[in-house]
């Protein structure tokens, strides 16, 4: 603890000193350090009513970061002392006073240059003499570095869980609730249960076109009682109109999460789909977040099919004008209004929103190509039309698993008869390299007379083959298997579930879709093209003995596949002939 002498107290005797009390509030840098109640307590008992020292009232107190220059009370101290209102300065600690080099720095030279007479601490006491001022900078130069150490290990921390763990850093979104997880003690967000479904509710009303965005706030407010979350200092009004058009704006409603380092999809179930959200920002009468070039499906997959050249996308949005005087279509603009009438596309009341995303020919090849566009709409009604070839319901799907698992139970004991033979003879070629080292190395063959050098090494180069091929064999007998197992299972799961993937879908998912079903994939003269994989000719060739199967029983309102399946031998000789 600071210590004044009687020497000290007498040449400040006629010094006005500013209590300055700071502790952060918007981050962690002061989680461990005392509260401005404690700071106050320990400087008045310690500093101010021990010696007797002269202070100003009312004391400045102020709650903020002083990573960064800019603190209003700060300054007005600085202020105080240039015009000699005070001479000195108290505060429990030094890091209280600054933790930047701007601040630190100007409050040394005013202390060099003799505008600062004295500065006392609860830990020390600070002069104009070089050995004091040195101490003084040293304090804030380690309380900047601790700050800068602080601040990066967190933007570090914030970084990984957003790109990583993808997961939101910071205030929690409309909606969302910032807790503590009780178990790991992490900050986490997680659904606010009493406003979500409200929120959720307005945003229809908007979307659905019944309401206006102002409308759809009024109920809101009024109809639902939305009132934001209570905390210390804000909270619990009504949602504002500014509040209202930022949430509905922000890509955060269909999972998108944006910081100044990037974006990402967020591991949490979204409000909307992705579609949905750009429907709504139409609806704002805004140009919203258009779909990149990398978001249309198919793009990156398909050629051309007259000139081979690369097959690209682009998305338009239109709208039928509400207004009965008007009723004509046009293209979204930025300023979102009817071109024709002027009247505000959010004011308008359902309008029809229609959204096309066609595929066109690059002509990167041929730029005389004449390939017409084909809707991403038209086109995906072709690859449905492929996948009804080999779909397939789910007990068909249960019923062909377990038989190939069955099938595999039973070729279990036979691959360990072959398993066996193969390490037999991989024991014995072993052995026959061991012995034919052995005769190299004997005594009896020091001039070569057994076997050569040139013999020697082909035949230990031939059985070191042999010994390779035969590991090989070994390690592949379950592998195989197993592959052979796993690409049945993804086959038969694609053949049952690929049409719900195709038509609910995000275009990653599209994508994978069209190049599960074939290869050499085309378009041309509007038309798909592809060479079909094997798996799904054969799916297709069992559901036509089905049918025939089908043929021989009365008529039931049931699916026939679901009822058939003890008569499916002729399925089963298709599936595993191959």
């Amino acid at each position: 603890m600071a210590y004044l002498d009687k020497e000290t107290l007498e040449k400040i005797k006629g010094y006005k000193f500013f209590v300055y009390l700071r502790k952060s509030s918007e981050d962690s840098e002061d989680r461990q350090i005392a509260s401005i109640p404690r700071q106050t307590h320990e400087v008045e008992q310690n500093l101010i009513s021990k010696y007797g020292l002269n202070v100003i009232k009312p004391y400045y107190e102020e709650e903020k970061s002083a990573f960064k220059e800019g603190r209003q009370f700060f300054s007005d101290i600085l202020q105080g002392l240039e015009s000699d209102k005070g001479q000195g300065v108290i505060s429990w600690h030094a890091n209280r006073l600054a933790r930047n080099y701007g601040d630190g720095g100007k409050f040394v030279q005013m202390l060099m240059d003799g505008k600062i007479k004295m500065v006392i601490t609860c830990y020390g006491i600070y002069e104009n003499n070089p050995r004091d001022l040195e101490y003084l900078m040293t304090e804030f130069t380690r309380a900047a570095r601790d700050s800068g150490d602080k601040s990066e290990a967190v933007k570090s921390g914030n970084k990984e869980r957003f790109f990583e763990k993808r997961l939101w850093s910071g205030v929690a979104k409309p909606g969302y609730l910032n807790v503590e997880d009780l178990v790991t003690k992490e900050r986490i967000i997680v659904e606010d249960k009493e406003r979500l479904p409200l929120l959720e509710k307005a945003v229809g009303l908007v979307l659905s076109g019944s309401h206006t965005p102002m409308e759809a706030l009024g109920i809101l407010n009024n109809k639902y009682g939305f009132r934001s979350r209570k905390t210390k200092r804000q909270g619990g009004k009504p949602m504002a109109k500014s509040g209202w058009y930022r949430y509905l704006s922000d890509p955060y409603l269909f999972g998108l999460m944006k910081r100044k380092e990037g974006e990402v999809m967020g591991k949490f179930k979204p409000l909307l789909s992705k579609e949905e959200f750009d429907r709504l920002q139409v609806r704002l009468g805004k140009r919203g977040i258009r779909v990149s070039k990398h978001d249309i499906p198919y793009r990156d997959i398909l050629t051309c099919g007259s000139c081979g050249g690369k097959v690209c996308g682009d998305e338009k949005w239109q709208i039928i004008c509400t207004n009965p005087n008007c009723k004509e279509k046009f293209t979204r603009t930025p300023k979102g209004v009817c071109p024709y009438c002027n009247t505000k596309i959010e004011d308008m009341r359902s309008p029809k929103i229609l959204h096309y995303i066609h595929l066109f020919c690059t002509k990167n090849k041929n730029p005389k190509c004449t390939q017409k566009t084909v809707s991403t709409k038209d086109f995906e009604k072709q690859i449905d039309e492929e996948l009804k070839k080999f779909t397939i319901p789910d007990v068909f799907r249960d019923w062909a698993i377990k038989h190939l698992n069955n099938c595999n139970t039973k070729e279990i004991g036979d691959r360990e008869i072959i398993r066996g033979n193969l390490k037999t003879a991989y024991d014995d070629c072993v052995k026959k390299l061991d012995s034919l080292l052995s005769l190299k190395i004997s005594t009896q063959n020091i001039d070569g007379a057994v076997i050569s050098d040139e013999e020697y090494n082909s035949k230990r180069k031939m059985l070191l083959n042999e010994k390779t091929i035969l590991l090989e064999q070994i390690n592949g007998v379950d592998k195989r298997q197993n592959d052979w197992l796993e690409l049945s299972e993804r086959t038969f799961n694609f053949a049952v579930y690929s049409r719900y993937w195709l038509e609910f879908g995000d275009s990653k998912q599209k994508n994978a879709i069209l190049s599960a079903l074939g290869s050499d994939i085309r378009v041309m003269d509007k038309k798909l093209l592809l060479t079909r994989y094997k798996p799904y000719f054969l799916i297709e060739k069992g559901i036509e003995e089905i049918k025939n199967i089908a043929k021989k029983f009365e008529p039931s309102k049931e699916p026939v596949l679901s009822e058939q399946l003890l008569s499916l031998e002729p399925v089963r000789t298709a599936w595993l002939g191959d």
